[in-house]
């Protein structure tokens, strides 16, 4: 009986590249597998067998990949099925729209699970679990400027927009890495929506990533066709005291006046 289990789920890994216990189970029950705790030990013995030979491999408990290398799912993929609420976003977003090549090293997606932090391993990329936005969370707006990609492994993957990721990496530079390098990606945005980006400002609601999102369209305003109005509506949110560009630097530098914003020297 456990053999011919094992040969069903064999069916059902053959036609996708990743796999859910949930999955496996719907998949059982429609092939007359017995209900309750049985089909459950029926369905690990069946999966931890499909392990063994190397057909499948276990990501983290609940999700499987297709063992193969030849259908292995790209990271992104995976990362979109670590949590029902994953939202690709920051660099990773990024990349998946294509905006800048993908670059090792760890693929970030926003969740609003409690075990925030470092994820698994999947061909080379960490999966970085961070938490979504509070005033996000708050209001029930998790999936504001998101959007649906098809993903390489087949169905759909929920992914920020390029304004969002755009903001999102304003509002945690320190997930991206050093201002320099910051900038260098962000000026490989070939295009913004500048209503979009606005909005999502005031859905962050957070002073500082105004003056910063206001200070970089104000540096970029030939490249990006920034206008008057929309820099006037991001200095109505700005700080009403002098902050920070870099929390991690606060050293004396250009007082970016119309920004309240301290820049360090070098930019």
């Amino acid at each position: 009986m456990r053999l011919t289990y094992v040969s069903v789920l064999r069916d059902l890994v053959a036609t996708r590249a990743l796999l859910t216990t949930e999955d496996a189970d719907a998949f059982l029950r429609s092939c007359g597998a017995p209900a309750g705790k049985h089909r459950l030990r029926t369905r690990n013995r069946a999966l931890a067998a499909l392990c063994a030979t190397g057909e499948l491999v276990r990501i983290q408990r609940g999700l499987y990949a297709r063992g193969r290398p030849d259908c292995a799912p790209d990271p992104y993929s995976v990362a979109s099925w670590l949590a029902p609420d994953a939202v690709l976003g920051l660099c990773s977003a990024l990349e998946v729209h294509g905006v800048i090549a993908p670059r090792g090293g760890r693929c970030i997606y926003f969740t609003r699970l409690d075990d925030a932090g470092r994820g698994p391993v999947w061909h080379g990329k960490r999966m970085q679990r961070i938490s979504h936005p509070v005033p996000l969370l708050r209001e029930g707006k998790e999936f504001v400027e998101t959007t649906l990609v098809e993903a390489r492994a087949g169905g759909r993957m929920r992914v920020s927009t390029i304004e969002r990721a755009f903001v999102d990496v304003m509002d945690r530079p320190r997930l991206t890495g050093d201002w320099p390098a910051i900038l260098q990606m962000l000026d490989a945005i070939p295009a913004l929506d500048l209503d979009r980006v606005v909005h999502y400002v005031g859905c962050l609601r957070n002073a500082t990533t105004a003056a910063k999102t206001g200070w970089f369209l104000e540096r970029r305003r030939d490249q990006l066709d920034v206008t008057a109005v929309t820099l006037c509506r991001l200095e109505q949110m700005r700080p009403r005291s002098p902050h920070y560009l870099s929390r991690s630097q606060r050293i004396s530098g250009r007082y970016a006046t119309r920004w309240n914003l301290v820049v360090p020297p070098h930019l």
